[in-house]
């Protein structure tokens, strides 16, 4: 069973998600809020699976909220739900520990996806997510200087380029004629070599430095 914390101060949200989550079977609602020093208080004492946040309905657009939450736990995977409006905050969201993102106008089923992917340590971070962010990127000037991609081999350049396609390990896998866990792996040395710290850094990274 995977518990979730839900922080929102827009009822008829929290009611669809229960509605959602009644019907996957294998979730549940640990604790909901509808302010976040309501919310912090109860996670002293809750040890949910995952946060799902409402930054639509948010002060700040959440920002404040996902630092107070990460400052009490940096491992607990939070999703956001939001709209394609707030594209100028995904770089913010990522850097604040975020672990993956679900549009208001999806479906069930991608917030359920969403959740398991979360529960099992792997991000969620839609296509339309990427294309989004590398616009926004692309429109600044980026600070970070990567000028020799030869630290990459090319198979890890090609597995990198795979990844900010929004491909899973197992596609990838299937693409390369590879195991998932051999994609794993080469995650992880794509990771160390940028000195990155998740699949969100990397992709991030990718995009900042023309590498996807």
């Amino acid at each position: 069973m995977c518990y979730i914390a839900i922080l929102e101060n827009y009822s008829l949200f929290c009611s669809g998600i229960k509605s959602v989550l009644e019907q996957a079977g294998d979730c549940k609602i640990a604790f909901e809020a509808k302010t976040i020093n309501a919310f912090m208080s109860i996670l002293k004492v809750e040890k949910p699976d995952v946060i799902i946040i409402d930054v639509i309905h948010c002060q700040d657009e959440g920002i404040s909220a996902i630092k107070k939450i990460r400052r009490k736990t940096s491992r607990t995977p939070i999703l956001l739900v939001l709209s394609t409006d707030y594209s100028d905050y995904f770089e913010e969201y990522i850097s604040h520990g975020v672990n993956g993102f679900v549009f208001n106008d999806s479906g069930a089923d991608n917030l359920v996806n969403a959740i398991k992917a979360l529960r099992n340590g792997d991000d969620h971070f839609p296509p339309r997510v990427w294309q989004l962010l590398k616009k926004y990127l692309r429109s600044k000037k980026s600070s970070v200087s990567f000028e020799d991609k030869r630290i990459l081999s090319n198979r890890e350049l090609t597995i990198l380029k795979h990844f900010c396609k929004g491909y899973t390990y197992k596609e990838i896998g299937a693409k390369l004629n590879i195991s998932p866990r051999t994609v794993e792996s080469h995650k992880k040395n794509i990771q160390t070599k940028l000195s990155v710290r998740s699949t969100a850094e990397m992709i991030e990274f990718a995009y900042q430095n023309s590498l996807q």
